[in-house]
């Protein structure tokens, strides 16, 4: 994706809470990657974009590691901020 597409008008990066999201194994070759994002407030109840994607499950097993350590860093933050 280009950073033209990325961005907003103001500069800053355009993201889209996932609402739903699944993964399965297609003939014993790749990993689907199926995502449901909302764009706007009024769809955040069942999004209104999706994306699939495959990945080698060698990407898919990557991919699982880095969204494991990004989901224990911000665990870990919301408990250091909770003992505060």
């Amino acid at each position: 994706m280009s950073d033209e597409k990325a961005k907003d008008a103001g500069g800053n990066v355009v993201v889209y809470p996932t609402v739903s999201c699944g993964a399965e194994a297609v003939q014993g070759t790749v990993v689907i990657l199926d995502l449901f994002m909302a764009t706007s407030p009024e769809h955040l109840k069942s999004g209104d974009r999706r994306v699939v994607t495959a990945l080698h499950p060698e990407q898919a097993l990557h991919l699982a590691q880095q969204l494991q350590a990004a989901a224990e860093t911000v665990l870990k933050a919301r408990k250091d901020r909770v003992a505060s």
